[in-house]
């Protein structure tokens, strides 16, 4: 699992193109669905920035940004299997936290979220995690 981590932080770190202090990574998957994202903290400002809007806010290509996105979520998806030989129960979700530094915290849920909607999952998520409002 060690080398899923850090192969996780490489990822993150080659598809962010500025400096970097803290990235908040959340992956969640089951038969069927996944999904992925993460929030970073540039090192210039406390203002968080959503993965999603690298794309347009570096001119990066996007298909080339999709693939990198899917590698993260993918890498991070490979944690679930890697549980299975040690009798552990499937995680749902999970929350990688890197700094710069290149310390990292991981936390697993195990909620079933099949049901949840996932605009009301992402704002609880942010809440948890203390990503402010409107980001």
């Amino acid at each position: 699992m060690k080398e899923i981590y850090q192969e996780i932080a490489e990822l993150i770190d080659e598809t962010i193109p500025e400096e970097w202090k803290n990235v908040k990574l959340y992956v969640e998957g089951w038969e069927g669905y996944s999904s992925a994202y993460f929030y970073y903290y540039p090192e210039s400002s406390e203002k968080p920035i959503l993965s999603y809007t690298i794309p347009e806010r570096f001119a990066i290509d996007k298909m080339e940004y999709h693939q990198r996105e899917r590698k993260i979520r993918r890498t991070a998806l490979s944690l679930q299997k890697a549980f299975e030989p040690n009798g552990q129960e499937p995680w749902t979700n999970l929350t990688f936290i890197l700094n710069r530094d290149g310390t990292f915290h991981v936390d697993y849920g195990y909620e079933d979220l099949t049901e949840a909607d996932p605009g009301e999952q992402r704002e609880a998520w942010k809440a948890k995690y203390g990503i402010e409002a409107g980001t």
